[in-house]
């Protein structure tokens, strides 16, 4: 007689290794959401350094393959990159909060606010998960048993390879293009690099760019505070390489010197001045210069002022276009003139900004920038079709960049701005700024707003200096040097070296 046992089915190898789903489930999410705080904690405004990007890819990557390994699922493991960018998020909103407009709430109603958000969470999510996604694919398949369908193994090499490509370009260096002849080569003795350079105890970057290594040094501040001119400098006023090597200082919390910018308590209107005299005296010994040449826009003009102010005997002379005197003064005339053309326009949003705003000094960044939206509309004019492309969003992707540069300069341009704006209210030139002793040139647009050339009118008007001279520039606004760089060129070299400059 046959006997039949009756057994029990043995259960799925996952159920065996590690207990239920339920338990998975929390495993996964404790391990992704620790990794969240761990991130949030090392990186709160994000990765700013090619160590950092390949440092938190890395991380994730692992992440997701103990996640995959925990889970045994395909969809389980999904639970890890929610849980890492939820905890990360609140984290550093939280815990780890960090001074700085990057770390305020979203604002999705003003351009530089859309920016911020896809700059400082999108390009997180971009560049945490992918990697966290692929470990776990690969942490699933190498604990299930059963056959993947083929499918999922394009899936995951593809996947790989989008997360390969995305690494290399976030930490590529930027191409630096080589000063050329007429005939398309490079000129011997010629300089062309991004360099850096030691200042105030930071790494901070600069380009340098001439046709020969004797000529003078022309540096150039760019405007913000937390812009980039970079690119702007080397398209619009490449001739000035023929009679200068021009560098342009990417400032502490700018562009490829964000890193810099933390901690953010040492970030003072002070600290910034002497890191530019600081640089001044490394370029002129660096090329055997016994002084140097100072350019400045907008607020690198107020920072050019205030480095040749404390150390004249390190310039020839300075050149200021888009000359600024009080930040304070000209936004409480742009404020009145905004409510005087809301009313009259009839703009009854733009009112209701403005009284929610207050009056100045603002107080919230990124509605200061809302209302710079409107700027245009006071007193317009027409801008020059190449200007127009530089001032887009074209000004963020220089070829000098990698695409982490460009991410840190939109990241940077929002904090340093937030940061140093309220240290800007208290300077007013017409009072401190009695005189300057070396020459000095003021190249200013016809269509400047009236409420910055007003003050830099009444300034300039009593300033004493060896030489003074201001020029007007028919057809430019803010940017002369930019919206009429033939001008502005010529005249840097035919007036301001000419009449300044010995060896």
């Amino acid at each position: 007689m046959t006997t039949v046992e009756h057994t029990r089915p043995l259960a799925p190898r996952r159920a065996l290794a590690g207990g239920g789903i339920r338990e998975r489930l929390i495993a996964v999410s404790a391990v992704a959401a620790l990794s969240g705080l761990v991130a949030a904690a090392l990186l709160p405004r994000g990765p700013t350094t090619g160590t950092e990007v390949v440092a938190l890819m890395a991380g994730t990557l692992i992440v997701g393959v103990l996640a995959g390994v925990l889970s045994q699922s395909r969809w389980a493991g999904l639970l890890g990159p929610v849980a890492h960018l939820t905890a990360y998020e609140l984290a550093r909103f939280t815990v780890f909060e960090v001074p700085g407009p990057t770390l305020d709430r979203p604002r999705l109603d003003v351009t530089l606010g859309v920016l911020l958000f896809l700059a400082v969470h999108v390009m997180y999510a971009v560049v945490a998960l992918p990697p966290m996604v692929l470990g776990w694919i690969v942490g699933v398949t190498a604990t299930r048993h059963d056959k993947r369908p083929a499918i999922v193994h394009i899936g995951a090499v593809l996947l790989a390879i989008g997360v390969a490509a995305l690494a290399v370009q976030l930490v590529r260096p930027g191409r630096v293009a080589p000063v050329l002849d007429a005939d398309g080569r490079p000129v011997p003795g010629s300089v062309a690099a991004l360099e850096k350079v030691r200042l105030g105890g930071v790494d901070q970057w600069v380009s340098l760019r001439g046709r020969s290594r004797s000529n003078p040094v022309l540096l150039h501040l760019s405007g913000g505070p937390g812009s980039s001119d970079v690119g702007w400098v080397r398209t619009f006023n490449q001739p000035l390489e023929e009679h200068f090597t021009v560098a342009v200082w990417e400032q502490r919390g700018v562009g490829k010197s964000y890193p810099a910018l933390d901690p953010a308590g040492t970030l003072t209107l002070d600290r910034i001045v002497a890191d530019g005299i600081e640089l001044s005296r490394h370029l002129a010994a660096r090329f055997g210069q016994p002084k140097i040449y100072l350019t400045g826009n907008s607020w690198g003009s107020t920072l050019g002022v205030l480095m040749v102010q404390r150390n004249p005997e390190l310039f020839y002379a300075y050149a200021g276009t888009g000359q600024m005197v009080s930040q304070r003064a000209t936004d409480r005339v742009l404020y009145e003139q905004l409510r005087a053309y809301a009313d009259d326009s009839g703009n009854t949003g733009l009112r209701d900004q403005l009284r929610a705003l207050g009056p100045p000094p603002y107080r919230d960044v990124l509605g200061y920038a809302k209302v710079m939206e409107h700027y245009d509309a006071i007193e317009p004019y027409q801008h020059g079709a190449e200007f127009e492309r530089a001032r887009g969003l074209g000004g963020f992707f220089p070829g000098e960049y990698s695409l982490l540069d460009t991410w840190n300069e939109v990241r940077g341009f929002a904090d340093m701005g937030g940061l140093l704006y309220p240290q800007l209210q208290e300077l007013d030139f017409r009072v401190t700024v009695p005189r300057l002793d070396v020459p000095v040139y003021f190249m200013q647009g016809r269509h400047e707003l009236t409420a910055r050339s007003r003050f830099a009118d009444e300034w300039i008007a009593t300033l004493r200096a060896p030489i003074k001279r201001v020029y007007v520039f028919a057809d430019s606004g803010h940017n002369p040097d930019a919206e009429e760089p033939a001008r502005f060129n010529h005249l840097m070299v035919d007036t301001v070296l000419a009449e300044t400059y010995r060896r």
